[in-house]
């Protein structure tokens, strides 16, 4: 899925083959730092960026609720 969770990119793609990557920004000097994480959801792994502040189960939670929100598009 490679969906930022948290950050100013929550809930945009990023495709990238890194295990992390740095995005300032551009209305102030923070810097927004991601890594690459993996969950199993429903039967499958999935990888998703989460942001360095938020912790593993907020992003467990968020990343199912991606995840559930996309199964909804399909059906």
């Amino acid at each position: 899925m490679d969906i930022c969770i948290g950050g100013i990119l929550n809930g945009k793609v990023r495709k990238n083959n890194e295990n992390y990557f740095s995005i300032g920004n551009p209305h102030s000097d923070d810097v927004t730092e991601y890594h690459k994480q993996y969950f199993h959801l429903d039967g499958k792994l999935l990888s998703f960026w989460v942001c360095n502040e938020i912790n593993f189960q907020e992003a467990s939670r968020i990343a199912e609720s991606f995840f559930k929100k996309e199964q909804s598009f399909i059906k």
